[in-house]
């Protein structure tokens, strides 16, 4: 099959203008599952109050295990289709997307399934107390939102590949239709029909669903050289190849589900017993506040995580064809785009973060107190957080999940896990936030040295090339 002028320019066209034409839309994509989120946090917390937002909060590991699973796909699926489009092999590309296409419908109904039978047991391992209004809240807001999962993984699976091929303007379309409409939702039921948490989750389901329907009318409407090839080439062993080449970064999600829990759960303990906040709303108001914290964090890494798919087909494209010179040159253009996006976003979560948290809570002063001050402790590396992402989604890339791994586990396993259960014992209530800077701190350290000499290896392979070229 004759490869289009989309996927061809990948290794012929100039890196940067390229990467931005594909980052904005990518850019823009990937901050779907964080929007919905974010959205719903936003209208719950002005329209319902604060412990229906502390209800959403709570149940930030949840999310890690959608979007770990999600990239499983959109990094596992995407990268091995670039190295297979970029060696014109499009029998087994179509293979691929086939697999990829059931994969995601798959893992998504069994894990709804489990998070809608399991609801309870699961909100209080994230840390509510069984007979709160948190917990409550959070119980009906996860088993609604359950049933829009297999929309939102076969979304974010279908996009990957839309943008793949090189159309990251449909991709961005089809990921913004449904954070646009949820918007819409929102307000509809919330200020208009004052349908309270259920009315948010609703409409997340209903526009996850729409998402999902054009990015099926993408490859009905004959607009994909990929070609589906039916139930009869389904292939686990091509399932289990494209989960392992996205381990790395989905590895950094089941991790952060971890931590997660053990932040709510320190948070929740140590804010009950803080002489202050203990008075204030306790360990439910920490929760809700360092919530806001992680969901603005969150906007640096759907913006990494938007350049790494733009870069990612790239970077496996010119790899498989043995062009490092342009693999160097992608991934340090996209590690600069990202700090300079993480970098704007970090500014504000520093000079002003009492207005940022007040976007979320209606003027509430204890939270934004308290809110405020985790943004400044918690999140003081963040403007570095796009590198770590960035330097173990590169690893994803080339093929080497084992390195890509050992990069996302480095923050979350080696230094967070630890920095949490020692840290509060002697800082109380502010060694919680204390431990985040922490691992953030060491782990850079670790993953710029691993960077640094992956960058020098393929400057000698290139020099090396040159040379025999000039003999």
């Amino acid at each position: 099959m004759e490869v289009n002028e989309s996927t061809k320019r990948m290794g012929t066209a100039p890196i940067f203008p390229m990467l931005l034409s594909m980052a904005i839309p990518g850019l823009l994509g990937t901050m779907t599952t964080y929007l919905y989120r974010t959205v719903d946090q936003i209208f719950v917390g002005n329209y319902v109050g604060r412990n229906a937002l502390g209800g959403i909060s709570v149940l930030a590991p949840f999310n890690n295990v959608i979007i770990a699973l999600s990239l499983f796909i959109t990094v596992g699926g995407a990268s091995i289709l670039s190295l297979t489009m970029g060696r014109n092999d499009y029998e087994k590309a179509n293979k691929l997307f086939t697999n990829i296409v059931i994969q995601s419908i798959g893992m998504s109904l069994i894990v709804s399934s489990l998070f809608f039978v399991f609801a309870k047991p699961f909100v209080s391992l994230c840390g509510a107390k069984e007979g709160t209004e948190v917990y409550d809240y959070a119980v009906t807001y996860l088993k609604i939102v359950t049933f829009g999962q297999v929309f939102n993984m076969l979304n974010q699976g279908l996009a990957a590949i839309i943008r793949t091929e090189g159309n990251a303007k449909y991709s961005m379309f089809v990921n913004m239709i449904g954070a646009v409409c949820n918007v819409a939702f929102n307000a509809l039921f919330l200020i208009v029909f004052k349908m309270g948490i259920e009315g948010s989750a609703v409409a997340t389901v209903i526009s996850q669903f729409i998402g999902a329907a054009f990015s099926i009318l993408y490859f009905f409407g004959g607009k994909s050289n990929l070609r589906w090839e039916g139930f009869k080439v389904v292939d686990f062993k091509q399932m289990l190849y494209i989960a392992k080449m996205g381990i790395a970064p989905s590895i950094f999600q089941m991790l952060s589900f971890v931590t997660n829990i053990m932040l709510n759960k320190a948070l929740q303990h140590y804010g009950d017993l803080d002489p202050v906040f203990s008075l204030i709303g306790g360990g439910e108001l920490c929760i809700s506040a360092v919530a806001i914290v992680n969901t603005v964090d969150n906007f640096i890494v759907s913006a990494t995580a938007g350049v790494n798919q733009a870069v990612s087909p790239i970077i496996s494209y010119n790899y498989g064809a043995q062009k490092y010179g342009r693999v160097k040159k992608a991934s340090l253009t996209a590690q600069a785009m990202a700090f300079s996006i993480a970098f704007l976003i970090w500014v504000f979560m520093m000079i002003v973060p009492e207005f940022v948290v007040n976007l979320f809570s209606n003027g509430d002063e204890a939270l934004i107190k308290y809110g405020a001050m985790a943004m400044r402790i918690c999140k003081i590396f963040a403007l570095f957080g796009g590198f770590q992402m960035l330097v173990s989604m590169y690893f994803s890339a080339i093929g080497k999940p084992q390195i890509a791994t050992l990069v996302s586990f480095s923050r979350n396993g080696v230094f967070l896990i630890p920095a949490l259960y020692i840290l509060p014992r002697f800082f109380g209530l502010k060694g919680v936030l204390y431990a985040n800077a922490f691992s953030d701190g060491c782990s850079l350290i670790v993953v710029t040295i691993m960077y640094i000499y992956e960058m020098s290896r393929l400057g000698r392979i290139v020099n090396y090339n040159e040379k025999r070229e000039v003999i």
